[in-house]
């Protein structure tokens, strides 16, 4: 079913960094009404303003709530119920789940190579820059914007890789390539 809205929110500003790109590289926002929200909270009170925002923006767009495809971008910091948990008061609120354990850098790494990370952020951030040839800043992903455009396979390759995480028993475990997956699916 093809969405006529869909509403991200997510838990940190990298992960709407790196959406918004995906977002405007493969135009997806000709196509439908796209919303992307950085710094909403975590995990369940993240969950519970999809719920929210996901009211409001079905009265703004006048449309049904049931239109509108919802998102919660959120990873393991501070995880105090679970991720089975978690998912099932995703799935309670109509809500999807892209969730990374440990962190969204391990999804970034992705990008370059099929990697089982459960190091630290330190050593993450350490490893993206190699990477990158100069310095991961979080708040910054122009180098994203960069490889997109020109490396447009390297988003399908991080994907297949994260597919290889997606092992909900232990980290490192990753579905936050199911949303990439989903944006890509609907910019066609």
């Amino acid at each position: 079913m093809i969405p006529r809205a869909i509403l991200i929110l997510c838990e940190g500003v990298t992960e709407k960094l790196y959406f918004d790109s995906v977002i405007r590289n493969k135009r997806i926002a000709k196509v439908l009404s796209v919303e992307v929200l950085g710094k909403q909270g975590q995990h369940k009170a993240l969950i519970k303003k999809c719920a929210e925002r996901r009211e409001l923006l079905a009265e703004e767009l006048e449309i049904s709530e049931r239109d509108i495809e919802v998102w919660a971008v959120c990873d393991q910091d501070n995880l105090k119920i679970g991720y089975q948990k978690l998912l099932e008061y995703a799935d309670k609120n109509c809500v999807m789940l892209a969730f990374s354990n440990p962190q969204f850098e391990t999804y970034l790494v992705q990008h370059f190579e099929y990697r089982r990370i459960t190091t630290k952020r330190e050593h993450l951030e350490r490893d993206l820059s190699t990477y990158l040839g100069e310095t991961y800043n979080k708040t910054n992903l122009d180098w994203f914007d960069k490889m997109i455009d020109e490396d447009p396979a390297k988003v399908k390759q991080a994907i297949i890789n994260s597919n290889k995480l997606d092992n909900h028993t232990k980290p490192p475990f990753l579905t936050v390539q199911k949303l990439t997956a989903r944006l890509l699916e609907l910019s066609k």
